[in-house]
Order: C-alpha cells, then structure tokens, then sequence
C-alpha cells in the first residue's frame, strides 16, 4: 500500500528503463523536483522492487528486453492489492502497445523524448488523483466499519432498488446472508405489514414508484418477515438519496423492538395487576367496572359485584407473620378463581379485599350462589408453611339496575352490604338493602 501519500512523507517513485540514461535524467530531475526516486533496469527488477518496498508511483517503459511494460503493469495490478499507479514512457508510435497499456491498467503515458515541464505535472496529477483516491477509499472503510457495527439494521439500494450494501446486524434480524441480498430488489427481501394488518405486501421505498421521490417513509410499530416466514416488530425509516433533481437511490434503517414492546407490555401488566396474586388489581378494577355497566345497559342484562373481605385474617399474620399470610392470599385468589366462570372477573382491591364481577348471571339467585360457593370454599383450612389456617368471608352485592346507575354507587353499595354482612356474624353474604327512611306522623 502506499503509505506515503496519506501520511504526508515524501512521494517514492520507481523508474523502470532498460536505458541508463534516461535512467539517470529522469532520477536527476525527479529529486530535483523533491520527490524520492528508486531505479530498476528490467521488468524482473521492477517486480523485485514493487515486492519489497512500497511506491507512490511507477513510470514505466514499454519497450524492454524479456518481460515488457504492459506485462510488468499487468502482473503489478493483479498481484497487489492496493497497487500503485502506472505512468507508461514510449518512444514508439504504436497505439496497439498503447492499447495493452490501458488495458494492463496504466493510468497513463508520455512519449519520448520526455519535456520534463509536461512529466512534472502529469506525475503531480497522477499523484493528486491516487491521493484523493486513496483518501476516499479509507474514508469508505471507516464508513463500513461503523455502519457494520451499529446495532440497527442499515441497507444502501441503488437507483433500481437493488441492494447494494447491508450490515451485518440487518442480515441477523432477516436471516439472510450477504450473498442472499447484494443485488436483489428491496421489496423482495424486506416484506413490511402495518399495524393491525396481516398483508406483508407494503412498498418498503415508494420513494422509486411515487411522483414525489424527496420523503422519507416511517414505519412505526410495524412487523417484518424473516427468511423463515416469521416476523418481528420493527420501527423502519427509508430515505431518498438525491444528486441534485435526480434519485439515485436510497437508505433503508430498521429496529428490532421486541424488546420494547415486550418491557411496555410488562409494564401495563404491572400497572394492572396484583404482584402478590397476579390478580388484577383495583386500578384495572376502577376501569373495568363502567365498561361492564355500559355493556349490560346496552343488552339489558343485570351485572353483579360481590365485595369480598376475609374473616380472621388479621391474626393469622399477627400471629404467623406476613411469609404465611401472602401464602393465604395466593390460596384465596386460587380458590376465587376456581368457582367462577370464564366470562366472569375477580380482583384483589388490596390488603384482604376482592371483588368478583358477574357479568354472566341472568338472576339474583345466580349472585347468590357463587357468594355462597365462595363462603365454602374459603371455609376449607389453608394450609401455609406447615400452618393450618382458617379464615372465612364477609360477602356484600350490589345489582345493577336494581340498587345503582353506576360504577362508584356500585362499588359503595356493595361496600355497605359487606358491613351489614359484617355485623350479622361474619362468614355470609348480604344483599345492598336501600335504607328505610322513618315515616314523620303529624299530631293532631
């Protein structure tokens, strides 16, 4: 590689002649112009020299003895990987030995005898180009390299929509490898639904087929196929790539977020649900209960909530602690489970509080039942880190329409039947009764 030019050394320049004294011209005038030059007097030589040390440019004789110019620039440009450029010197007038020349790969030729204020700038010219070249090659590397580590799938496709450059994370999320896409159309390897859709059809860069080609397409919250026919969740950007008025291709970034959709979803889960009991818990409740009561005024149907607090519960973890009482929390929201049907809901409000909503009884004495299985379930012993615990349920119901209109008169009737059932000895259910106002008698 040529080292010297990127980092701002002396130019080294190899001079390849048959002729030693255009061997010797050429090295007098070219150190006189500053540059460092090395002398070989053959092709073999020239080969020799371009294994050993590296050069910022090769001028080159066409005609020599054994292996000739064209072959040497050949044999240079094949077997080096980052070759230098080939400045070819000609006495004859033969465009067929200039033809091999360009097509060995020289960039260029002069012919002798040389006029050294035209090889000076040919040589600065050549050099400027190969610098700017090598600049932008290793500006493209360090470009690659970042792009091939960023954690975001990022793909370049051409002016066709043929895919012309994808990272490595893009090939992990797709499943793909590199071979399997350069060169393939885009809508042929990322397969795009939108939310709530199962159609996997959505123009990925429409910019290409759309009469306006300078906006960029956003994707949120869509899903992609893989190779093997599943998806995942993305959040896809493409973007246009214009040179002045024309489109000349494109820019496609997408983002994996099942992880972001999967810690949201915890977090709703969370934010609705008990931790203890994985029962939903009373902020679900306070929003499930008018959704409930719109739909039983839509259907004329009644709806039942039966407010559940437990009986000496209170002790149990005074006397054995919290580890056993959570222990008999998890049991009673197993139980509760247990004698309810599917269209139904029980909630754990708090502390020792549930409530079941039945949403799928046609009477009163349907409520009344699961009350009452929900006694004797909860009179069975529990049993609790080698502790055998009793505890039983106060139960109160409310009925919608028959004692309320809405959520929070529901919730409170039923709160109050539970006190009345409190009060009658513990271990029952009791129905919201309306309280009988006093008639006033007026004396005569």
């Amino acid at each position: 590689m040529t080292v010297s030019l990127l980092s701002g050394s002396t130019p080294v320049i190899l001079i390849v002649d048959d002729d030693e004294v255009i061997r010797m011209l050429m090295r007098q005038f070219l150190e006189g112009e500053g540059y460092v030059v090395v002398e070989a007097e053959d092709g073999h030589s020239a080969l020799d020299r371009v294994a050993e040390q590296s050069f910022d440019l090769v001028i080159l004789d066409i005609a020599m003895p054994g292996i000739d110019g064209p072959e040497v620039c050949e044999q240079i440009r094949t077997t080096m990987t980052d070759s230098p450029p080939v400045l070819m010197v000609t006495a004859l007038d033969d465009e067929k030995s200039i033809e091999r020349s360009y097509a060995a790969g020289a960039v260029d030729y002069i012919r002798k005898p040389l006029r050294w204020p035209v090889l000076k700038n040919r040589i600065r010219y050549i050099l400027g180009s190969h610098r700017a070249k090598l600049e932008l090659e290793l500006l493209s590397r360090n470009y690659e390299m970042i792009l091939d580590a960023a954690a975001n799938g990022i793909c370049g496709v051409d002016d066709r929509g043929l895919i012309s450059y994808i990272n490595p994370a893009a090939l992990k999320m797709l499943g793909y490898s590199s071979e399997e896409v350069k060169g393939e159309h885009c809508m042929d390897i990322f397969k795009i639904s939108l939310p709530g859709s199962d159609d996997f059809s959505v123009d990925c860069c429409p910019f290409f087929t759309q009469s306006d080609a300078s906006v960029m397409v956003c994707y949120d919250e869509a899903r992609m196929l893989r190779s093997d026919g599943t998806s995942f969740p993305v959040d896809f950007r493409s973007t246009p790539i214009r040179q002045g008025h024309r489109l000349v291709g494109g820019v496609v970034v997408f983002q994996d977020v099942t992880e972001r959709q999967e810690a949201a979803e915890l977090i709703r889960y969370m934010a609705n649900h008990d931790s203890l009991t994985n029962l939903p818990n009373r902020n679900y409740f306070r929003r499930r209960l008018p959704q409930a009561i719109s739909l039983a005024k839509r259907y004329g149907r009644i709806l039942c909530l039966l407010f559940i607090d437990l009986d000496r519960f209170k002790p149990i973890n005074d006397q054995y602690g919290h580890g056993v009482g959570d222990i008999v929390l998890m049991q009673v929201a197993e139980r509760l489970g247990n004698v309810l049907r599917t269209s139904d809901s029980v909630c754990r409000l708090g502390g020792d509080e549930f409530v079941i909503l039945l949403e799928s009884t046609e009477t009163l004495e349907g409520a009344t039942r699961v009350a009452q299985k929900v006694i004797e379930s909860l009179n069975e012993p529990i049993e609790a880190n080698d502790h055998i615990c009793f505890i039983g349920a106060s139960i109160g119901i409310s009925v919608f329409p028959k004692d309320c209109s809405d959520a929070e008169t529901m919730l409170r009737h039923a709160d109050i039947a539970m006190y009345e059932a409190k009060k009658k000895g513990r271990n029952c259910w009791q129905l919201y009764e309306k309280p009988v106002t006093p008639s006033v008698q007026s004396s005569e």
